[in-house]
């Protein structure tokens, strides 16, 4: 049996839930709370296995709600629900210690399996919260420069490979001299690709082009 908390602070729609896990027969919602600081008080009274947090309604930050709730109650589960889903709030949801993550547009059946493979230790993401972390982990595999390749695509500039080590290079604050060292080029020559670079980039100075690159490997 699971011993399920709900967080949920629409009374007609805690009163569905209610019906659906009393139906599933081997879930046991044993409370529900209407706000962040219930949660709380109810998990140390009540001691559920999972906690089912909408956080599309619940009266506190979902994220913040789950890093008290695993501070105070390590061996207990959290399982978010969110009308929508971003990337922020995925990846924050997951570095806090959430065990899933779904969207409420989902089948009861598929919740009730959720929170029984939560229940038994594994850990559960909806079909675009797995592809954004997925995505995320693929960024953070790559190394700065392909990071600035993929991004400078992104944003309609095509560079060349020339034209991406310098821009690469542009972000340490070298030198057209320590440049042309670095890759065994002459000034003149790493002058000309700047060139060409400001003028894909419609910009006119170094600084400028500095502050664009790093604004890229921020977005």
């Amino acid at each position: 049996m699971v011993d399920l908390l709900l967080v949920e602070d629409q009374r007609l729609f805690a009163d569905g839930w209610k019906g659906m896990f009393h139906a599933a027969g081997d879930i046991q919602l044993v409370g529900c709370a209407r706000d962040g600081q219930e949660a709380v008080n109810l998990c140390a009274e009540l001691q559920p296995d999972v906690v089912l947090m909408d956080i599309g309604r619940a009266q506190m930050d979902g994220v913040r709600l789950t890093v008290q709730i695993k501070e105070q109650f390590p061996d207990v589960k959290v399982l978010l629900l969110s009308s929508e889903v971003d990337e922020e709030l995925v990846i924050s949801g997951v570095n806090v210690g959430a065990d899933g993550f779904l969207l409420t547009e989902l089948h009861a059946d598929v919740l009730l399996e959720t929170i029984r493979n939560i229940h038994r230790g594994d850990n559960v993401l909806s079909g675009k919260a797995a592809r954004i972390l997925t995505k995320k982990i693929r960024e953070l595999t790559m190394d700065k420069k392909q990071l600035l390749e993929k991004q400078l695509d992104k944003h309609g500039h095509e560079f060349t490979k020339r034209e991406l080590d310098i821009a690469y290079l542009f972000m340490d604050n070298l030198s057209n001299k320590q440049i042309a060292k670095r890759l065994y080029l002459g000034e003149g020559t790493v002058k000309n690709y700047i060139s060409g670079i400001y003028q894909k980039l419609d910009i006119k100075t170094r600084a400028q082009a500095i502050n664009y690159f790093q604004s890229l490997l921020r977005k």
